[in-house]
């Protein structure tokens, strides 16, 4: 039921083409997490939850996409926002709780959406995006009939809640255009898997809904790339369900306001998995991501906070 993504043959021009896009994305989420992390420590923001590590998967599933396409995200989801092409300046307004932000500020990191760019909403809740990801896929297949598809991406601790199956089995059943990336970090919160995941692969909980699934390296993005164009094909050909799990690092803290118990020697082991570390982009290139995330960043900061409604 499940395989190993094995690489397509692929057009070397168009795929390095590609892979640049990717690579570049995944510098800039980079950059902005970086920046945003030091607001943090400086009282700025909130509890936010950064994808250190694992940008290669947002960047690169996405990457794939129609601008059409749809995408659900979880609670860790600035990098998916920003793969989805969102507008940089009003997504970190959002995050940092300005009236500038794309939802007034009031939704900042866990519950946005930007409807222009098709990136749906955010969740708090681990697992509930899964069934609102189906809901929107059972719309785009049977009110919009379109062969837009649906892509909800979720933790592997996801599918250790109810909503998580719940959701897979409306889509099995219903055969809803809806790819499920697993980011398999092996983590919830600083709980290790064996405490949540009673089987070795998430792509073995998709076989018992009858639902086709592979598995790939995560911190590959040319994997990645290629495992998420077969995954969408599938899907949006046959109209279908699809998990395409992807093992991934978590280098950072889960969020803000919790610790890390990883020692800094395991860490260190860690980041020599880093996608990001072996990205080769130009220095001029790196310049001017930086200057897009500080002009952001700034214009976030000068902005006036949402006014709150009077308590009656």
């Amino acid at each position: 039921m499940w395989a190993k993504a094995v690489p397509a043959q692929r057009s070397v021009a168009v795929h390095t083409e590609q892979v640049r896009s990717v690579e570049e994305t995944m510098v800039l989420v980079r950059y902005l997490e970086d920046r945003l992390q030091e607001l943090c420590l400086q009282g700025f923001g909130a509890d936010l939850h950064f994808s250190r590590g694992q940008e290669a998967i947002s960047a690169g599933v996405i990457s794939v996409l129609r601008p059409t396409d749809y995408v659900v995200a979880h609670h860790r989801t600035i990098a998916h926002a920003v793969a989805k092409g969102v507008p940089l300046w009003p997504l970190v307004a959002e995050v940092l709780g300005k009236s500038t932000g794309m939802n007034g500020g009031m939704a900042g990191e866990m519950h946005m959406s930007h409807l222009p760019s098709r990136f749906m909403f955010s969740f708090q809740l681990v697992g509930t995006c899964v069934p609102v990801a189906a809901g929107i896929a059972w719309a785009v297949k049977n009110h919009l009939k379109t062969d837009d598809i649906v892509v909800v991406f979720h933790g592997d601790a996801a599918t250790a809640n109810g909503q998580w199956h719940e959701g897979l089995n409306i889509a099995a059943v219903q055969n809803l255009p809806l790819l499920l990336v697993c980011e398999n970090n092996r983590l919830a919160g600083n709980v290790t898997s064996e405490y949540y995941l009673p089987v070795p692969f998430v792509t073995n909980r998709a076989a018992a809904y009858g639902i086709p699934a592979a598995y790939v390296d995560g911190n590959d993005p040319l994997a990645v790339v290629d495992a998420a164009r077969e995954a969408i094909l599938r899907v949006r050909t046959d109209s279908r369900p699809y998990l395409l799990e992807c093992e991934t690092t978590r280098l950072g803290r889960h969020k803000q306001g919790q610790g890390d118990l990883r020692t800094k020697d395991e860490l260190a082991l860690l980041e020599e998995h880093d996608p990001v570390r072996l990205i080769q982009l130009s220095h001029h290139r790196r310049l001017e991501l930086h200057a897009l995330v500080e002009e952001s960043i700034q214009a976030a900061l000068a902005a006036p906070d949402p006014v709150m409604p009077e308590a009656s």
